[in-house]
């Protein structure tokens, strides 16, 4: 008897503790199905297992969190020129000053602001550079170059300032295509004037061998057009890279130069908004060449056109390939009858290199008395040059048409096309055979 008790209690041991295990299971699966999802573990950045979260700026010094970086005043300029004078003018002078010392060569390069604020940054770049670069033990070529520019345009910022009574610098880059340069100077005030030139010169014209000429020429235009009818300002722009005579037909730098040309016409005319002046722009050798392009092609913002000793006069085959008030009645052409150059056009030049000669009948400008007192009795390179000579009658009838004075200006004959049977087509020019007083 004794065997068979002890028989059923270990029968009855087992089945309680199956009974517990499944009791135990079952609320372990209730348990689970219960149990909500965990939230995922949102992953930190870490350096090392020692670090810990990585922190940066303020949070490494403080423990606090690091505020956004702040923006410099230069910043918030806008994109469009046009709204540049009015973002200039709701900063207040500690801002106005801080962007100029802390990029006065971005500041002068930005279209649209007043001359008056480019004139402060580009003379802050200008002052900077030439003591830094004089400071150079071993300057490199380059260097050298950039010295070479900047104190070319520094000597004629005085000049102009003593000559003029007031002088600006509108433009200044003394890298620019490898240290040729770019600068405009101006003689009078930009931002008050009532009557603007622009000169642009031809070839091998770069900031070093040539912003004295340059700016000789807007100094002997800004004297000769007075103030009688109104005050007047003359830029000496030398702000394109001019080809040398090795390359004048086949370098596209009057391409080049033409979009560079409007886009500083074009911030002149932003910068004076609601106040604009009588803007006339002068292309004289290659440089009217680059001006008719800019006027054909890129929307040069002129009210007046004049092209003197030309070559030709670009992509334009008439007056009528310009927009608005050039292509009635607003383009000039001033061609003395022995400079040589303004023969070497394509009504001349097989090819066509440089376009139409302007002051041909069919091309279709007001052609003005262009002729030196001392001209010789054959074609020649000296009366090129003579344009802007003081007394001349070329640069009487500029400050005429700078100054809106049409009435003033004295027309000259155009030149035409003939067909002789011996000498085949050539051009003739009336003004070779008139008497010059």
């Amino acid at each position: 008897m004794a065997g068979i008790s002890s028989v059923n209690s270990s029968a009855a041991e087992s089945a309680r503790r199956r009974a517990e295990a499944a009791r135990v299971a079952a609320e372990q699966q209730t348990a689970a199905k219960e149990k909500p999802k965990a939230k995922p573990v949102e992953k930190v950045e870490t350096v090392s297992a020692f670090e810990g979260p990585r922190k940066t700026g303020a949070e490494k010094l403080t423990g606090e969190n690091a505020p956004l970086a702040a923006k410099g005043p230069l910043d918030s300029a806008p994109a469009d020129p046009k709204a540049r004078a009015g973002w200039w003018k709701q900063l207040s002078p500690t801002e106005q000053s801080q962007v100029v010392s802390s990029d006065p060569k971005k500041l002068g390069s930005m279209d649209g602001l007043p001359a008056s604020v480019r004139d402060t940054a580009n003379r802050t770049q200008l002052k900077n550079e030439i003591a830094q670069l004089s400071a150079e033990k071993s300057p490199s070529k380059d260097q050298q170059r950039q010295l070479e520019n900047a104190r070319a345009v520094q000597t004629q910022l005085d000049r102009v300032a003593k000559e003029a009574g007031s002088a600006q610098l509108l433009v200044y880059d003394s890298t620019f295509v490898n240290g040729e340069g770019r600068a405009a100077i101006v003689a009078g005030n930009l931002d008050t004037a009532k009557h603007v030139s622009v000169s642009v010169p031809g070839l091998n014209s770069d900031v070093r061998g040539y912003m004295d000429n340059i700016t000789s020429d807007a100094l002997k235009l800004h004297k000769a057009s007075g103030t009688q009818q109104g005050e007047v300002a003359t830029v000496a722009w030398m702000g394109y890279d001019a080809p040398g005579f090795q390359n004048v037909a086949s370098d596209n730098a009057a391409e080049n130069g033409a979009k560079l040309l409007a886009a500083d016409v074009a911030g002149i005319r932003a910068a004076r908004d609601g106040n604009q002046p009588h803007l006339t722009v002068i292309g004289h050798s290659y440089g009217s060449t680059t001006a008719s392009i800019a006027a054909d092609k890129n929307g040069l913002q002129a009210d007046d056109l004049v092209l003197i000793g030309s070559p030709g006069a670009g992509s334009a085959k008439s007056v009528k390939d310009y927009d608005g008030a050039l292509a009635n009645g607003h383009v000039w052409s001033g061609s003395a009858s022995r400079d040589v150059v303004s023969w070497l056009n394509g009504s001349n030049l097989p090819g066509d290199p440089l376009g139409q000669d302007p002051s041909e009948n069919k091309f279709g400008a007001n052609r003005f008395t262009a002729e030196a007192k001392d001209r010789g009795d054959k074609s020649n390179m000296g009366d090129h040059s003579k344009y802007y000579k003081e007394g001349s009658e070329s640069l009487a009838n500029l400050a005429d048409i700078v100054t809106g004075n049409y009435g003033g200006v004295d027309r000259a004959q155009q030149r035409y096309g003939e067909h002789d049977w011996w000498k085949g087509n050539r051009v003739i020019d009336p003004e070779a055979k008139r008497a010059v007083e």
